[in-house]
């Protein structure tokens, strides 16, 4: 049986972005197609960040069960959050670059 002290230190380990992922990499190979057909109503001159863009943060902000944007910004621009992206980045930049290749 795996104590509570335990199973926080395996958490300590888990990257829940790679996790994620992996996730929309095997369930939803194309989402990011759907995302960038998404039809756009704004002027293109007002446009500074394209349609998927502004979609996947929406995904990304209640996947994190965050209630509004603001929040969003706050919790991932935390020393301690940046500091972990970092880290996932430096180890995990094969990955990252293999998934993203191969949903695109």
């Amino acid at each position: 049986m795996v104590t509570r002290k335990e199973k926080r230190e395996k958490e300590k380990e888990v990257n829940y972005l790679f996790e994620l992922l992996k996730t929309q990499n095997h369930f939803f190979k194309n989402l990011n197609k759907l995302l960038k057909d998404v039809d756009d109503p704004r002027h293109q001159s007002y446009i500074t960040y394209d349609t998927e863009v502004l979609l996947m943060m929406v995904i990304l902000k209640n996947a994190c069960n965050l209630k509004s944007m603001r929040e969003m910004t706050n919790e991932f621009n935390k020393e301690e959050c940046i500091k972990n992206v970092g880290k996932w980045l430096g180890k995990y930049a094969k990955n990252l670059a293999y998934y993203f290749r191969e949903v695109q």
